[in-house]
């Protein structure tokens, strides 16, 4: 237990004006975590030195924690716009009357409802009339109780995140958690429960008034399922101010509310970003609707499929539609495979691509494969990462197709199946060499007709590749070669007499790229 420390007062001195705080993290007790045993040693070393497991709480170290916090306390609360509570660790003391400015609650496990009585801690100046109840007050209670003051008292919290993870020493009733959603009031804005797989069963409790952004789990086996919960294309319906969804469902129609005859009778926002989940038949007819109808403000598209037991023949696509706001494009699964590439002639500020399919290869693809070289033509793509069974990465198209993608940044190879490190460092080292040929070639006019007027700056420079990111596994078998060949070029460069315009881009552009290793792949979003 952390004993409850004075209150703020003339005794402590106040610290000097103006006070910036770039980032804190603040912990009431310093053995739950050796970082704050190693803030105090490095902005007090005359304090004794001791290990975490032997610390000895000197009077002087007492004092000088003390002061820390009431000193930071007053001067951080004002600009704090999220609270996180994460237990079982204890929160710092709320001074509910000092966060005026609090924007975001995030609730992060069952137990996120701990506030214990010293957490709620209101001002002299809180005008607020205290509860005393008759009952003991609840966990869940005194979360509640935050909230409702706060609302009244400032009515700035917009945004809940309730992340429900199940531990041993849970006691709350998983039911009531609803409440704290209900608590926000309409003036909740974003609301993310996809960590609380059976929200869906509370949905017609959630306000939706002003409910801009919802996100929900995305599962194929939690229960229960959406369909569960009544309709979701109805529920959506009572949201006219959606501009954001993540779920996973069983529908089709899931945006019929937006058509003509609907909105005639409600009036519906236009969709930013949507994360749709489930079988692949369901998800590309929802894409494809949702492209049509919100074309002209879609900003990112995800979707995630399962196979449903047959190989569907409806492919993704939106040649017939410009979509002039997308900038991020995220496909897992079926849907991948069956994406129609053309599509991305439609998206001038496309900028993140990630395309992920580990499953069976469709039938069709033993006669064609996916026309995934169109990607060379999105010349505004900055990160690309590639998942799972994409054989086409050994093809010797592979460099020119990079380099043709003038402002990629970012390679992400980490979730590619059987790549290996020689392939990987001749995919490199290729695509530097056709990004110098490109390049170097384009005074002849041959090519000039297809360079957009952004590259030019970078002609005779430099490619833009930057990050190449690979699995742990191959760092022995990359490092080295790679640091072989820049050594070796570097060598030819400054003993060169011809193609010394080659050698310098190929230089400047092997310094620029960095190799990341990281031990697994991520995990599906």
């Amino acid at each position: 237990m952390v004993p409850r420390l004075p209150r703020y007062g003339p005794e402590v001195p106040t610290l000097p004006t103006p006070s910036t705080v770039d980032y804190l993290s603040y912990y009431t007790d310093m053995f739950h975590d050796p970082m704050l045993h190693q803030t105090f040693m490095t902005l007090f070393p005359s304090i004794p030195n001791c290990y975490l497991a032997n610390v000895v709480w000197y009077r002087e170290m007492v004092e000088i924690r003390n002061r820390i916090e009431l000193a930071m306390m007053d001067r951080v609360m004002p600009q704090v716009t999220t609270l996180t509570v994460n237990m079982p660790l204890q929160v710092p003391r709320i001074k509910l009357s000092l966060m005026g400015n609090l924007r975001r609650l995030e609730l992060l496990g069952s137990d996120a409802c701990l506030l214990n009585d010293y957490d709620l801690d209101w001002g002299k100046d809180n005008h607020v009339v205290k509860r005393t109840p008759l009952y003991a007050m609840s966990r869940l209670d005194k979360m509640l109780t935050l909230i409702w003051d706060h609302q009244r008292m400032f009515g700035t919290l917009r945004e809940l995140k309730i992340e429900n993870t199940q531990v041993q020493y849970s006691k709350q009733p998983e039911e009531r958690l609803v409440q704290l959603v209900e608590a926000m009031g309409d003036r909740l804005e974003i609301l993310d429960v996809q960590f609380w797989p059976t929200a869906v069963l509370y949905l017609d409790r959630f306000p939706t008034q002003q409910l801009k952004c919802l996100l929900l789990h995305q599962h194929k086996d939690a229960e229960p399922r959406l369909e569960e919960s009544n309709n979701m294309a109805t529920f959506l319906g009572h949201c006219p101010n959606l501009q954001e969804i993540q779920l996973y469902t069983g529908e089709r129609d899931l945006f019929k509310m937006w058509r003509l005859e609907a909105s005639q009778r409600v009036e519906m926002s236009n969709m930013k970003r949507i994360n749709i989940a489930g079988v692949t038949e369901n998800v590309t007819t929802i894409v494809n609707e949702a492209v049509e109808r919100f074309a002209s403000t879609l900003e990112g598209v995800s979707a995630r499929t399962w196979f449903g037991g047959r190989h569907t023949s409806v492919s993704l696509s939106w040649s017939g539609w410009a979509l002039p706001r997308l900038t991020d494009l995220d496909l897992e699964g079926e849907i991948a495979w069956m994406f129609d590439f053309s599509s991305l002639l439609s998206c001038p500020r496309l900028t993140h691509i990630r395309l992920a399919f580990t499953g069976p290869i469709p039938s069709r693809s033993s006669k064609k494969q996916p026309l995934i070289q169109n990607l060379a033509h999105t010349h505004g793509v900055q990160d690309l990462e590639l998942v799972g069974t994409w054989v086409t990465l050994v093809n010797r198209g592979w460099p020119g197709l990079i380099a043709r993608m003038y402002q990629l940044e970012r390679l992400d190879l980490l979730g590619c199946d059987g790549i290996t490190a020689e392939q990987v460092v001749k995919l490199v080292q290729d695509t530097l060499e056709e990004s110098a040929r490109w390049c170097l070639q384009g005074g002849n006019g041959d090519l000039e007709d297809r360079k957009p007027s952004i590259v030019h700056e970078y002609l005779y420079s430099h490619c833009r590749l930057r990050w190449v990111i690979v699995n742990k596994r191959l760092e022995d078998h990359i490092v080295q070669p790679w640091n072989n060949w820049k050594r070796g070029l570097a060598l030819t460069a400054s003993t060169a007499t011809v193609a010394k315009d080659k050698l310098r881009f190929l230089c400047a552009s092997a310094e620029r790229v960095h190799f990341g290793f990281v031990p697994t792949a991520r995990p599906s979003h």
